[in-house]
């Protein structure tokens, strides 16, 4: 009888056991039917579909925050706009009060300023309106000699806004002398304050 060798007998075990191992594994799955493809292909091309979809939606939510933010910055422009255009109009419209020496009706160099300014402003903003040149004086003189001191001063203002380019019929003057004054006090600088023209659009 033939002996089996110790190597012949490894081979053999191995054999064996891969015969074992297979029959103990169990077969693969099978592979996708035709209707489970086609589920398959019909799921991938609604995803394909709901991506497009939400991609389309997240673009259009995009562009209405963009116009939104455009005509929000717009309309911030606008007012902007349209206030600084109020400020600039107040301004243009406001004429700035004169002041005068102590019993004096020449027009003060310091002054000369503020009057070309009312020259621009009265020539270049609405132009159609007239002006009234106030004439006042502070609360020393008698009442006469101060209403003629506040229409000399009145006078020495139209002259100087006439020739400035300021047409001469839209300028009319009138004098209050003592009766308004901008400050109420019997002081130095109460005084200063009320030897004045005052010049209002009408």
């Amino acid at each position: 009888m033939k002996r089996f060798s110790f190597s012949s007998f490894l081979v053999l075990a191995i054999m064996a056991s891969g015969v074992f191992w297979m029959a103990c594994t169990p077969p693969p799955p099978p592979g996708p039917t035709a209707e489970e493809l086609a589920a398959m292909r019909e799921r991938a091309r609604q995803d394909s579909i709901s991506a497009v979809q939400e991609a389309e939606r997240i673009r259009v939510e995009a562009e209405e925050r963009r116009l939104a933010e455009e005509e929000t910055r717009r309309q911030r422009e606008a007012e902007e706009a349209r206030r600084a255009a109020e400020a600039e109009a107040r301004r243009m419209a406001m004429l700035s009060t004169v002041y005068f020496d102590y019993d004096k009706s020449n027009l003060r160099d310091d002054q000369r300023t503020t009057l070309d300014e009312n020259a621009r402003r009265l020539r270049e903003y609405r132009p159609e309106e007239n002006v009234l040149v106030e004439g006042h004086a502070d609360e020393r003189g008698t009442v006469e000699y101060n209403l003629a001191l506040g229409e000399r001063r009145a006078s020495a203002v139209k002259k100087y806004l006439s020739d400035a380019g300021v047409e001469e019929g839209r300028i009319s003057t009138i004098s209050y002398g003592e009766e308004r004054p901008a400050d109420p006090g019997h002081t130095e600088g109460a005084w200063s304050r009320n030897r004045r023209t005052d010049l209002k659009r009408q």
